[in-house]
């Protein structure tokens, strides 16, 4: 007789489940399918999709068989394979918003360069060394610091970060504190540069025909603003989704505390709905992605999209739209 915290378990992670999986697949389809979505700012917001898209066809399946099954049944091997991929996808997500943090402070404070250097090859080269950090940060417990093992508290394969408190110190200085410590920086350096542009120590960052003849100091500020409301969004619900669960594990490895079950798996299931809320934070920070999210749905639930005319002025005596 499955008892009802099973039942309540599974049907939370199948919801987180669905969501995640429907969430950023659409949005690869929403960019994939619009030129005008695919800029090179997108391209790192896609590589964080990229994480929480793993989480979602890998470490939810599992963690939702395990559950259902109260034990471990998958054997030793899946669950080692079952450790890594958990903990190279919480590392991906922490690499992958710095990545995105560094894109923006670069399309701010070096914009003249910013096309150079961040060209199609080097975008897909940048997410590739991303990728490689994350690798070797995660594989170390294959090789005996620390190790993979399940964790009945949580219901998941993941490090056995009491095997080795060095490598967990390790992870923490690497994977929290060192991002944390690149989005700071870059947060306040662009904020200082706001403040020197707005003395008029350096120049406009859009030089066009356009914005020429419009205050320089409010462009600039719209514009900083548009390119730092979604990192810092992503930032905030990152913490708060995966702080509990970081709080948990410190105080279970170094204080040896006794973590509730509830509490335990409910960290699990705030750190999986991260996946989920990245798309929410997409789509509600970025007009353009909203836009097309709501026409993927119209279609999903076969609905014609309504489509947008522009009247051109001009046209309006031969009665012709644009």
């Amino acid at each position: 007789m499955i008892s009802k915290d099973i039942i309540l378990e599974f049907v939370a992670l199948t919801l987180v489940f669905l969501a995640a999986l429907f969430g950023n697949v659409t949005l690869f389809y929403v960019v994939g399918t619009n030129r005008n979505l695919r800029t090179r700012g997108n391209v790192f917001i896609l590589n964080l999709a990229a994480a929480d898209l793993l989480v979602a066809v890998v470490n939810l399946p599992i963690t939702m068989t395990t559950v259902l099954a109260d034990k471990w049944i998958l054997g030793k091997t899946v669950c080692q394979i079952s450790g890594f991929i958990t903990l190279l996808t919480f590392v991906a997500s922490c690499m992958a918003l710095s990545m995105i943090n560094i894109n923006r402070y670069h399309a701010i404070m070096q914009w003249q360069s910013y096309k150079k250097t961040y060209t199609k090859r080097k975008c897909l080269l940048y997410v590739g060394i991303t990728w490689a950090i994350t690798i070797v940060l995660s594989i170390p417990p294959f090789f005996g610091w620390a190790r993979f093992d399940y964790d009945p508290g949580q219901s998941y394969c993941f490090a056995e970060w009491k095997a080795s408190k060095s490598y967990t110190i390790f992870m923490i200085a690497a994977c929290l504190c060192g991002p944390l410590s690149i989005m700071t920086y870059c947060y306040v350096r662009i904020n200082l540069y706001d403040k020197k542009f707005a003395l008029g120590i350096t120049s406009s960052p859009n030089e066009s025909e356009n914005t020429r003849n419009t205050d320089p100091i409010a462009c600039f500020k719209k514009r900083k603003k548009r390119l730092t409301r979604t990192i810092l969004t992503l930032i905030f619900v990152f913490g708060v989704c995966w702080s509990p669960f970081a709080l948990i594990m410190i105080a279970q490895v170094f204080f040896n505390a006794h973590v509730p079950r509830y509490v335990d798996f409910g960290s699990l299931v705030l750190g999986y709905l991260n996946s989920f809320l990245n798309v929410i934070v997409y789509n509600a920070t970025n007009r353009k992605i909203r836009e097309k999210f709501k026409q993927a749905l119209q279609i999903a639930i076969c609905k014609k999209p309504r489509v947008k005319y522009r009247i051109d002025p001009s046209s309006l005596s031969t009665g012709q739209f644009l």
